[in-house]
């Protein structure tokens, strides 16, 4: 199945580049515009605690963060209707435009017909059309967070698909009525490059990740819902190293919904994958699942609440491998977005975080608790401040006998350009 997938797409990128309305030609670089966007922001961060290092480590308790993208663009079109054009991202700020640092983000071109829609060659992200069930009111400060050591319900994100870098093609049909596909594929999932036409059969490695994403949007009375499925499937290079039955396929699936109806919306998620399929380690099972509502009390005031839980199995290795038990992460949280006018916006949330483990070894549980105010403001066009104050209550581990309660504080003043 995904063979004739990825060789239909293939031909009709294939089609597309020679189809008649490519034919009718363009005028020359001339008809390229060309643009230029992006943003550079500075933070001034300060925080009285350091969860996650030990009491023992001496700490500075402010710093300075100076990050900054550039987008390059250009776009065209022809006498037929056909646009085309490229993009590339450059890091003209922080840790990829350091010395040795890896400057550019990801880049591509692109080509879009009314009659084969869009298809997006190079290092553009993939696109799974997932963005339904996930929604969040709450936004955090983010600066203080727990310890939850080697507690492996690590992540309770809801993205199915990366290799943002890497080439791949991504076709993006014209939709079907109301019914949208998105379709991905990467020769390599390990190298941005792929320089041979064969595997590399690397142990641990994988190739041919195909990613496949639909969603379907429909109004029902007074409701309007999306429903969205997504599946991703990368082979392993090597899956007879020395003969280890650990080593699989990386399947990863998901599916959301979300409903609106006036000024209520709700929804949710599921997601399912395996951590180090590729590799001779144990495939263990992991699941994340999420809710969410929002209300907007009035023009001015939203209210939301969301939760989620993770769950991640934990297996020794043997023949057969024997299974230990699971780690469980449970977050909720609460937010309000009040705006206040003059193009500032204040959001408050509050949010609990709790970690536990199946041995109930102390220092891969946690329980946190953080309260957090946040004003932006956009001064001009082109110009924001922002204010935040993040109230965090944690177990603290590292350094200690035992483990005790502490609470810490963290400002955050950001200051941000962007053209």
């Amino acid at each position: 199945m995904k063979k004739i997938l990825v060789g239909s797409t293939a031909l009709i990128a294939a089609g597309l580049l020679s189809a008649p309305a490519f034919a009718a030609g363009v005028e020359g670089g001339s008809n390229l515009d060309l643009s230029l966007g992006g943003d550079m922001s500075f933070k001034l961060e300060y925080l009285s605690k350091q969860p996650k290092k030990a009491d023992t480590d001496a700490q500075r308790s402010h710093n300075f963060e100076l990050d900054g993208e550039m987008h390059v663009m250009g776009d065209g079109s022809n006498d037929a209707g056909l646009t085309f054009g490229f993009e590339f991202e450059l890091e003209i700020a922080g840790a990829g435009a350091a010395a040795g640092g890896d400057m550019i983000d990801s880049n591509w071109i692109w080509v879009d017909s009314d009659r084969f829609g869009k298809v997006t060659l190079g290092g553009a992200a993939m696109s799974a059309l997932d963005g339904a069930g996930d929604t969040e009111t709450y936004s955090g400060v983010g600066l203080l967070s727990a310890d939850a050591n080697d507690n492996e319900a690590a992540s309770v994100g809801d993205a199915i698909s990366g290799h943002g870098e890497n080439n791949k093609l991504v076709w993006l049909p014209k939709a079907f009525g109301d019914l949208e596909i998105a379709v991905n594929y990467v020769p390599d999932i390990n190298a941005t490059d792929t320089t041979g036409t064969t595997s590399s059969d690397d142990a641990g490695q994988g190739d041919r990740a195909f990613l496949i994403g639909a969603k379907y949007s429909a109004a029902m009375g007074g409701a309007d819902i999306d429903l969205e499925l997504s599946y991703y499937s990368a082979n392993s290079e090597d899956p007879n190293t020395a003969g280890d039955t650990d080593v699989d396929d990386d399947n990863r699936s998901r599916i959301g919904i979300e409903v609106s109806i006036d000024d209520l919306a709700f929804g949710g998620f599921y997601r399912e994958y395996q951590d180090t399929p590729l590799t001779t380690a144990p495939s263990e099972d992991r699941t994340v699942i999420g809710a969410f509502v929002t209300y907007a009390l009035n023009d001015d005031t939203d209210i939301g609440m969301s939760w989620r839980k993770a769950t991640a199995e934990e297996l020794t290795a043997g023949t057969p491998n024997t299974k230990d038990g699971e780690d469980e992460q449970v977050q909720w949280n609460i937010g309000v977005t009040y705006d206040l006018g003059g193009d500032r916006t204040l959001k408050v949330g509050y949010e609990n975080v709790k970690w536990e483990d199946d041995a109930n070894a102390a220092a891969n549980e946690n329980d946190s608790n953080s309260i957090d105010i946040k004003v932006e403001w956009d001064v001009a066009d082109g110009l924001e401040f922002d204010l935040g104050y993040q109230n965090f209550r944690y177990t603290h581990h590292d350094g200690l006998s035992t483990a005790a309660k502490r609470t810490g504080h963290a400002f955050l003043a950001t200051t941000k350009v962007s053209f």
